[in-house]
């Protein structure tokens, strides 16, 4: 299993098991904030994957 940073550079070079990994790894958090109303809200999950997706892009790694 890589570690969280090591998939976090495959995300910003493209790699889409990566960041299923990450989806994976973080899904039950995804999940409950997709709940409103006590309701899961399919628009409201697919948004948080979405800024998900550009915060990982985005997200400066220092070494």
């Amino acid at each position: 299993m890589k570690s969280l940073v090591e998939l976090v550079i495959l995300v910003q070079k493209n790699d889409e098991e990566a960041f299923a990994q990450i989806v994976n790894s973080f899904k039950p958090l995804l999940v409950k904030e997709s709940c409103r109303n006590g309701k899961f809200d399919e628009d409201c999950y697919q948004e948080c994957l979405i800024r998900l997706f550009l915060a990982l892009k985005n997200f400066e790694i220092r070494k």
